[in-house]
């Protein structure tokens, strides 16, 4: 099977939309929950797959697929690209049948049209990650196969009705009864139960008999206590020095040549910037983008003289003047 197959079939776990240049494009349609009342079936959302041959521009889904898998530039994974596509098409030409294993089928019919048909129907619906459909009887057929069930019963029984009682049930009832039977069997009466030996006591029973003497209380004069005053140190008065006012950042003025989101792409952009007309190029980051400059001045009238030398070079025409803090 061509390696087109395996870059194809990963991008669909991602994207909803993946073309193949030259080829068409596999489209990922999504179908809403339904309901078979017939089958009293539920089928969750789900993604169905479609293929549209009107879709054959190059996306770059593909090429950057071949780029990070073999580590190709982008020319040679375009090329990689435009030969499995030819070998697909010589393939679906000579045999009139083109396999993609689980993505699906291709066929040419009796009129030359070309016909998709979707392979494994659970790769890309939820039933892949634990959501699949499920049958769930309503109440009321719930309802009719119970009157049909003693129904039938009672025309085998003859008059006699049986009340359908789970097991469950009947096994607590049962050991409900022998409990309550063991303990009326085996409990004491009342009238013989021992009070002293059920009775816990710290003093022995001998004298509780006799009552023991109460001591008289005993009065002792109140010691004065010593009070002691203890001296707080001398307050130490310290001089507070004098608040001087915060110094102002001072402004900086850019001369920036370029705007970039990464740190990478502005690298890659100062690497071709000629620095005998941008001596002090450097990078700023502000407001989530990386400004790169060709220099910078701490006075607006030498910025703006620098910025008209270097707009005067083609390649920095677009150069403009940013101020910093």
């Amino acid at each position: 099977m061509l390696r087109i197959v395996s870059h194809i079939k990963r991008l669909l776990q991602v994207h909803d939309c993946v073309i193949v240049p030259g080829f068409g494009g596999f489209v990922l349609q999504a179908a809403p929950a339904i309901y078979v009342a017939e089958e009293q079936l539920f089928r969750p959302m789900r993604k169905e797959l479609l293929f549209n041959e009107n879709l054959r521009h190059n996306d770059g889904l593909l090429t950057e697929s071949y780029m990070k898998a073999y580590r190709v530039d982008y020319k040679k994974a375009c090329r990689m690209v435009e030969e499995e596509v030819c070998r697909l098409k010589e393939e679906l030409t000579m045999q009139g049948d083109l396999s993609l294993g689980e993505i699906g089928r291709f066929r040419i019919g009796g009129e030359g049209q070309l016909a998709f048909q979707p392979g494994e129907p659970d790769l890309f619906t939820p039933e892949a990650y634990g959501l699949p459909a499920f049958h769930m009887k309503t109440l009321q057929s719930l309802q009719r196969e119970e009157v049909a069930l003693l129904t039938r019963e009672k025309k085998t029984s003859g008059d006699t009705i049986y009340v359908p009682v789970s097991r469950k049930f009947v096994r607590t009832l049962t050991a409900s009864a022998a409990a309550i039977a063991m303990f009326l069997l085996v409990s004491t009466p009342v009238k013989d139960v021992n009070k002293s030996a059920y009775t816990a006591s710290f003093i022995p029973t001998e004298m509780l008999s006799t009552p023991l003497p109460v001591p008289e209380p005993v009065y002792t004069e109140p010691v004065a206590e010593e009070i002691v005053v203890k001296e707080e140190p001398a307050a130490v008065i310290q001089e507070t020095p004098v608040a001087t006012a915060p110094v102002k950042n001072r402004k900086m003025y850019h001369i920036v040549i370029g705007s970039f989101l990464t740190d990478k792409q502005a690298d890659d952009f100062m690497s071709t910037v000629n620095r005998s007309i941008c001596t002090g190029m450097d990078k700023i980051a502000r407001d989530g983008k990386i400004r790169v400059y060709a220099d910078k001045f701490p006075d607006r009238e030498e910025a703006e003289s620098y910025l008209e030398q270097v707009r005067a070079h083609g390649t920095y025409q677009d150069a403009w003047l940013f101020i910093s803090r």
